[in-house]
């Protein structure tokens, strides 16, 4: 084994000032969250126990200021300790937990804190929601926990009204998991992080480099809380919605809320109060007698809630992020005082599934509805668990602004906090939530990179009743989140048969019992595997006729590309002298490239010409990137219902800087596949079918609709050479075939042809429209080169609010085409760019006078002369957009 040694000793930290309101306590049903203030140093420098250390007097000295919510490897990033993990080669320079030792990575977290005196009667609570892997806990030379906490996801909660004091010094030693798995290029590297129950990508995947500290740390938040006697925990509420609904209906018939409760007399006496809940306008009151200790779950009668404003998935009811969601609170009233109180949001919906007897796909149906699934598989926020809500909402808002429905939470990551589904809940983003398990890992197949045999991964987690608690706790996390449609076992391959069996037969029946639960990923309630293997999958770049002509299974929960991130990510996460080393067609990769994890575009790029710099590089790779995942989205929509009941793209984010299957990257910038994907899953949508060369009609909303459709063909130079247009019904749920699309005659090389949708009678107001650039020349795009040099004209307008910018930029087009215009944001002064940012379209391509409107926005703390907002154009210069 490798010796490292990282000097810690000595290091000086200037104390956190506590603020004038550090000492107070938060009211029942409040909490006061602790995540400054933190320091963090070692386990074997410090040679008292945790009684002694966290009894005082604390010096700060030889301490690091510590990142909590965080993990010891993003402390030891924040003080420098490291080059960032995600640029270059520099993960390569950080020792491994494997090689290092857990001691290596084993550390102490303390926090020192003020309290105010608490009233009489009254208790108080430190609540931990997430360490990894194991800890001990101590409060001023008390240990909390009697035994060691373990498992990543485990909630914990103890009391500490007996050992507050004015002054407070908090102390906790986090143990990494063990094994943490050797990091030897296998999926989860040997595969022995699994024995854990934690998340298992963090020794390596295909998509990923190893996490070297295995996320030890406090990674979740911790806080406090009060209560009287009575603590009120894990509400539930659940509804029914009879029926089939349409969502255009201005009158809805009643829907119904059940609500329950569990409480928990935590004194040595008998206590008598009431359980009252409000909501929409509601009150209910319940008394409730508890013996001492007494825990009990409590139910409120079913509450009708007369014309509810319904829940309905992305891109069926709701303009963007404004899913009706209704306030509940619920409080236990004793002795004429809150003794807890609890506050939620919840969603008034019902969803259902059956397995379509004609497609052998798993169908949804949400209140009475079928919805044509169309979304993506997620990790994992961050690799190091940097998360915040506002990363979250971000990510979320990138799902629906590409018109996805769902979202998979994958099995080898971990359930997401709950600020996450509250994200999902707000724009209409089902959630397809898989538990702790890869077949990988799991035993699914013989693996030579793997450490134990199938026969003893299939028994993994070491402790099953340690999972079966994780499970129970997280289940009843996110359980109340109106976007939660289902739960899965793990990917690929089913969890260990007794734990299997106990959450079909009582876990999630007890817990959950509304919702489906599949034991895994690929299990045939899913789908009918017609292409052999796992039933997922392919993985690589396709021809866009693949996606319309390959039959793959009817609902398939993993199927990707290609995805290489912009220019200026390239920059960020590579030195120059490895940019300059892209791919070439026939020649090996090189080192960097492939620690990035690089796909391979086959000779895609190629097509659109000689590819000799990385500008060129990342400029034709964002052509492909479009028109694959607009193939991609367009081939499944393409046979609705007729082969396919929904389609999840594997992936649509990455959580560090790889270089495949991500529609936005991990610094949030957007690339050209999520407006591919945006257009191929338009609701109301006119697309090509390059097979049969023929004009569909695609609508996978629920509302039937008048159009106008239209198909133009132009020519390079930028003359129309063909145009035909018809009348419509474009019914729910279905895809029409129209008429044919003609090859022009005389063209050489590209040619563009021109979809849109529109209200009939109304010619300027279009419902949809996209370009399409195919070529006479079979597989050659080469002559966009020959284009006519041309700009557009723009116009903007940008206002602030706040740190929010908000603004509408137009795009006209002159005589000539102006081809795939990306607009991106910048501040003027340092060159960087402003992420996140949303557009409601980009990389944007003008047929000649055509106009299109793009709307922005973003936030930032910069002064308004500090924005630049920049359009870039294969046919032009690059501009300025003057504000």
């Amino acid at each position: 084994m490798k010796t490292f040694l990282l000097v810690i000793a000595g290091f000086m930290i200037v104390a956190t000032v506590q603020s004038a309101n550090d000492a107070l306590l938060p009211a029942p049903g409040e909490k006061k969250v602790l995540n400054e203030g933190w320091f963090a140093r070692r386990a074997n420098e410090i040679k008292a126990d945790g009684n002694t250390l966290s009894k005082g007097p604390f010096d700060r000295s030889g301490w690091l200021k510590a990142i909590v919510p965080g993990t010891v490897l993003t402390t030891l990033l924040a003080n420098e300790f490291f080059a960032a993990p995600e640029v270059s080669l520099n993960n390569n320079l950080i020792p491994d937990i494997y090689e290092a030792g857990n001691g290596f990575y084993t550390f102490w977290f303390v926090k020192e804190f003020k309290a105010d005196p608490l009233p009489s009667g009254r208790k108080a609570w430190l609540n931990f929601r997430g360490i990894n892997y194991r800890a001990e806990i101590f409060l001023n030379g008390k240990r909390l926990n009697p035994t060691t906490h373990e498992g990543m996801f485990l909630r914990q909660s103890y009391e500490i009204t007996p050992w507050l004091r004015d002054s407070n010094l908090l102390a906790i030693i986090v143990y990494p998991p063990d094994p943490a798995g050797n990091p030897n290029g296998g999926q989860g590297g040997d595969g022995r992080i699994a024995r854990n129950v934690t998340m298992q990508f963090t020794p390596g995947w295909d998509w990923i480099q190893p996490v070297r500290d295995r996320n030890t740390g406090i990674w979740d938040e911790v806080s406090i809380t009060t209560s009287e006697a009575v603590r009120l925990r894990h509400p539930y509420v659940t509804t029914r919605v009879p029926g089939i609904r349409q969502p255009s209906a201005k009158k809805q018939q009643d829907a119904f809320v059940n609500i329950s409760v569990e409480l928990e007399n935590t004194s040595s006496a008998k206590q008598v109060g009431s359980l009252v809940c409000e909501t929409n306008g509601s009150r209910m009151s319940l008394p409730v007698s508890l013996a001492a200790g007494e825990k009990r779950r409590i139910s409120f009668r079913e509450l009708a809630v007369v014309n509810p404003r319904l829940w309905w998935p992305n891109g069926i009811a709701n303009r963007l992020g404004e899913q009706p969601l209704y306030d509940m609170r619920l409080w236990f009233e004793l002795g004429g005082k809150t003794s807890d109180s609890h506050a939620l949001r919840y969603g008034i919906r019902e969803i259902s599934s059956d397995k379509c007897s004609s497609t052998g796909g798993r169908r949804f149906f949400v209140n009475g509805q079928p919805i044509f699934i169309t979304g993506g598989n997620y990790i994992a926020s961050d690799w190091l668990l940097r998360l915040s809500p506002e990363r979250y909402r971000a990510e979320v808002r990138f799902h629906a602004e590409m018109n996805m429905r769902m979202i998979r939470i994958w099995g080898g990551a971990l359930l997401e906090r709950p600020e996450f589904y509250d994200a999902c809940d707000e724009y209409g983003i089902l959630v397809f939530q898989d538990l702790w398990g890869s077949g990988d890992c799991n035993g699914a197949w013989a693996d030579q990179t793997k450490a134990d045999s199938r026969e003893r991964r299939w028994e993994y987690p070491d402790r099953h009743d340690l999972f079966l608690a994780s499970v129970e706790d997280q289940v009843k996390m996110i359980r109340n989140h109106p976007s939660l449609a289902l739960w899965c076992g793990a990917n690929e391959w089913p969890l260990a048969s007794d734990i299997d069996s106990l959450l079909r037969t009582d876990l999630f029946p007890r817990l959950d019992p509304g919702r489906l639960f599949a034991s895994f990923s690929t299990d045939t309630i899913f789908t009918r595997n017609t292409i052999g293997g796992t039933g997922d999958g392919p993985y690589g770049i396709q021809e866009p006729e693949w996606f319309f002509s390959f039959r793959s299974t009817p609902f398939n929960p993993e199927a990707g590309s290609v995805g290489s991130p912009e220019i200026e990510s390239m920059r960020e996460m590579m030195t120059p002298n490895e940019l300059q080393q892209f791919p070439r067609q026939g020649r090996t990769r090189s080192a960097a490239w492939t620690y990035h994890k690089d796909l391979g575009y086959g000779n895609h790029l190629e097509r659109y010409g000689p590819v000799e710099n990385i500008e060129t590089y990342c400029r034709y790779a964002q052509a492909v990137n479009y028109d694959q995942y607009r193939s991609f989205m367009e081939g499944w929509a393409s046979h609705q219902w007729d082969w396919y009941t929904g389609i999840l793209v594997w992936k649509t984010q990455n959580p560090w800087t790889a270089l495949r299957g991500q529609m936005y990257d991990w610094y949030l910038d957007v690339n050209a596949s999520l407006y591919g994907a945006r257009q191929g899953c338009e609701p109301l949508h006119a697309q090509y079918n390059p097979v049969s060369r023929k004009l569909e009609l695609v609508n996978t909303s629920l509302d039937e609709r008048s159009v106008a459709v239209t198909a133009e063909i132009f020519s390079r130079a930028g003359d129309r050479l063909w145009m035909k247009a018809a009348d419509a019904i474009a019914h729910p749920n279905r895809t029409a075939i129209m008429f044919d699309i003609p090859v022009p005659e005389g063209v050489d090389g590209v040619y563009f042809l021109k979809l849109a949708v529109k209200e009939p009678g109304k010619e300027g107001n279009e419902l949809s429209t996209h370009i399409y650039w195919p070529s006479a020349r079979e597989k050659d795009f080469s002559s966009l080169a020959d284009m006519p040099r041309t700009s557009p004209a723009l116009s903007l307008t940008l206002g602030k609010e706040g740190t929010k910018y908000s603004g509408i930029l137009e795009l006209k087009a002159g005589r000539n085409i102006s081809f795939f215009n990306r607009i991106k944001v910048f501040d003027k002064a340092s060159g960087r760019r402003i992420l996140p940012v949303h557009y409601s379209d980009n990389y944007i391509s003008l047929m000649p006078g055509d106009k299109r409107t793009v709307g922005i926005d973003f936030h930032s703390e910069l002064p308004s002369d500090r924005i630049e907002i920049i359009v870039e154009s294969w046919t032009g210069d690059k501009q300025i957009a003057a504000h």
